[in-house]
C-alpha cells in the first residue's frame, strides 16, 4: 500500500513538479490516473468518483493514482467524505494531494498524509523580475477604477491572488535594496498584511483592491 500524500507551499508548478517527481519515484510505469478537477469546487459527488475508480478491480494496469491539483478546492462536506479511504487507501493506490497551505484543510486530511512542504523561492528570475516590474507601473499608473479592474483579473481564486502577491513581494524586496525609499517600505507591510488576510480567506479581489490603492502613483 502506497501513502497518501500532500504537497504544500511553493508555487503551482512547484507542486505540479514534485508530485511528478513523486510518482515517477514510487509507481511502475502508465498507472491508472484520475484526476480531480475544481469546476469550481470537488465535490462529494466528485469523491464518490473518486472512491469507485480507486475500488474497482484493476484489469490491466496494477497500480492507480488519484490526483488533486487543487485540493484546497475540496469542499467540507467532501473533505469529510474522503478521510475514510486516506485512512483506509485500496492496495496499491496513491492519492496525490496539492495546496499552497495545509490550513485550506482539515487537520484530520492533514495528519492521514505524508505532508511535503515545498519552500518559496526567495528569488525571481530575470523573465518573472520583468514581468512582475511591469505590473507595478501598470498599477502604480492606473487611476482608481482601472486598479479595481486589475485586482478582479489578479483574483479569479485565492490561490492566484497569493501567488500575485508572493511574487510582488519578492520583487518589491529587491527594488527596496536599490531604492529604500518610505512608499516602497509602506507598499511592503502592505503586501505582508494583504498576504495574511488572504491565509485568513478574506475575499481575495477585495483585499487586492485594498493592496492596489496603496500602490504609489507615477
Amino acid at each position: 500500500m502506497l501513502a497518501s500524500t500532500l504537497i504544500t507551499g511553493g508555487t503551482f508548478k512547484d507542486r505540479l513538479q514534485a508530485a511528478q517527481t513523486q510518482t515517477k519515484s514510487e509507481l511502475e510505469p502508465e498507472p491508472d490516473v484520475l484526476v480531480l478537477e475544481a469546476d469550481p469546487s470537488i465535490g462529494i459527488t466528485d469523491i464518490r468518483a473518486l472512491e469507485k475508480f480507486l475500488f474497482q478491480k484493476a484489469y490491466q494496469k496494477p497500480q492507480k493514482i488519484a490526483f488533486l491539483p487543487r485540493a484546497d478546492k475540496l469542499t467540507l462536506p467532501a473533505q469529510n467524505a474522503l478521510l475514510k479511504t486516506l485512512e483506509e487507501p485500496p492496495a496499491n493506490s496513491l492519492i496525490i494531494l496539492l495546496a499552497p497551505h495545509d490550513h485550506l484543510l482539515l487537520p484530520t486530511i492533514v495528519s492521514r498524509c505524508r505532508h511535503l512542504t515545498l519552500t518559496q523561492s526567495a528569488k525571481l528570475t530575470p523573465g518573472q523580475l520583468k514581468t512582475h516590474q511591469q505590473f507595478f507601473q501598470t498599477i502604480s499608473q492606473a487611476s482608481l477604477g482601472q486598479r479595481v479592474n486589475l485586482a478582479a483579473q489578479q483574483a479569479p481564486s485565492k490561490t492566484v491572488a497569493l501567488e500575485f502577491c508572493q511574487n510582488q513581494l519578492f520583487f518589491l524586496r529587491q527594488k527596496l535594496l536599490k531604492n529604500p525609499s518610505k512608499s516602497y517600505t509602506q507598499l511592503l507591510r502592505q503586501l505582508l498584511k494583504t498576504i495574511h488576510q488572504l491565509e485568513a480567506n478574506l475575499n481575495p479581489k477585495l483585499c487586492l483592491e485594498s493592496l492596489f490603492f496603496s500602490y504609489p502613483n507615477t
